[in-house]
């Protein structure tokens, strides 16, 4: 059997501040450092035989962190990247609302369908995603393996892995540092703790990981 542990990165600024976060390269925040300290005693005594992580910086350090001191190999791997989010990144949900009117409502509501100015589709992700996935499947047979990318990037691989639309993304949010598990036997893919992410403490995660920090105000 084949198991891939699924982790998302931990916070960075931008999170905090619901700033859109695709290929810009932002840095863990000391609260996204931390985060990734829980996930790291989660998995201390969890055999892993290869991580494969974003190349981004918030997702390589959280592989890094998690990984510590142990002589496990950390394999850098683009199919994992977050989704190329174009003239939306860096802006918040308002911003967005006044430069794409209504737009982030298509997002919020039937991601599969969006087009981001200048970006990716979420198919276009999850093609290329998925094709990542199933190289490392191929090269990891019968290991313990690590992924560590970004809520986008995962939750297109696991939503084709259960039969699941594109519009679902939302629906199984994986907050910063949660994870989720898939197992692989005889071509068969079971998914298990899908957004598990009970071993970080409250005051450690965000209070409101999705949407608009603020309710749109009607004019």
């Amino acid at each position: 059997m084949t198991t891939i542990y699924f982790v998302r990165h931990g916070e960075t600024p931008w999170n905090a501040l619901h700033r859109m976060q695709g290929r810009a390269d932002i840095l863990l925040s000391e609260r996204g450092k931390k985060q990734a300290s829980f996930a790291a005693e989660y998995f201390k005594n969890i055999h892993i035989d290869t991580i494969y992580a974003s190349p981004l910086k918030r997702a390589f350090e959280t592989a890094s962190i998690i990984r510590g001191c142990r002589k496990i190999l950390l394999i850098p791997e683009k199919g994992l990247l977050e989704a190329a989010l174009g003239r939306w990144d860096g802006h918040t949900p308002e911003e967005i609302d006044e430069l794409y009117p209504e737009e982030y409502d298509i997002w919020r509501n039937a991601p599969g369908e969006v087009r981001v100015d200048g970006g990716e589709t979420f198919q276009q992700v999850q093609d290329r995603a998925w094709a990542a996935f199933q190289k490392i499947l191929a090269r990891e047979e019968g290991h313990t393996v690590l992924l560590v990318s970004h809520m986008g990037c995962l939750s297109t691989i696991l939503l084709k892995a259960a039969g699941l639309p594109l519009n679902d993304l939302w629906k199984h949010p994986i907050n910063n540092c949660g994870l989720a598990r898939v197992d692989v036997e005889n071509g068969k893919m079971t998914i298990s703790d899908w957004g598990k992410d009970d071993y970080i403490p409250e005051e450690w995660k965000m209070s409101q990981p999705f949407g608009r920090v603020q309710k749109k105000k009607n004019n």
